[in-house]
């Protein structure tokens, strides 16, 4: 393969990283260098799929199988450990406390003691209820509109544009006599 894919390879694992945020640039260049590492192994023995392909592949596989190993004493075996795990992970702040033990094959107790610690709590469930319309009271601003809608005149209306046309000639007339 060419270098240009093994580089973007490269990018788009770094790019993997920093969503994790991984912010230590020494362990993201010590990750960059031994993932890309096994995944130019792993492609020399199956080309089919691209460099990129390969080793995102094994990126997310390890991050999964390590935070599945960071949930394995609390979380029940159904397949979401990881995704639990990697919820606790960013819940507990533990991505700012230890930046420096990101797949790190033997994490800080500390740090799998407060992942298995935050608590994880889905939302309230979901009621279904019925929406019965009400009237709205505007209070005084109703009353106002109202009388004011009652007394409304079309006369009172047509007197006023009246006006206004009569006023607005005249001064189109007092133009054209003094500046015309």
């Amino acid at each position: 393969m060419s270098l240009d894919e093994w580089n973007a390879a490269c990018d788009r694992l770094e790019d993997f990283l920093d969503a994790h945020r991984v912010q230590d640039r020494a362990l993201v260049l010590r990750l960059t260098t031994d993932l890309l590492a096994e995944a130019r192994r792993l492609h020399a023995e199956n080309p089919i799929y691209s460099p990129v392909e390969t080793t995102l592949d094994l990126a997310t596989a390890q991050t999964e199988a390590w935070f599945s190993r960071l949930a394995a004493d609390t979380a029940p075996t159904d397949g979401n450990a990881a995704a639990r795990a990697r919820v606790a992970y960013f819940a507990a702040g533990a991505h700012r406390e230890w930046p420096a033990a990101f797949l790190d094959p033997d994490p800080p107790a500390a740090m799998i003691e407060a992942i298995r610690r935050a608590s994880i709590q889905a939302g309230p469930d979901l009621e279904f209820t019925s929406l019965i319309r009400r009237e709205v009271d505007y209070g005084p601003v109703e009353d106002l509109a109202r009388e004011t809608w009652e007394q409304f005149s079309w006369s009172h209306v047509l007197r006023a544009f009246l006006i206004w046309v009569v006023i607005f000639f005249a001064a189109y007339g007092s133009y054209l006599a003094f500046f015309a």
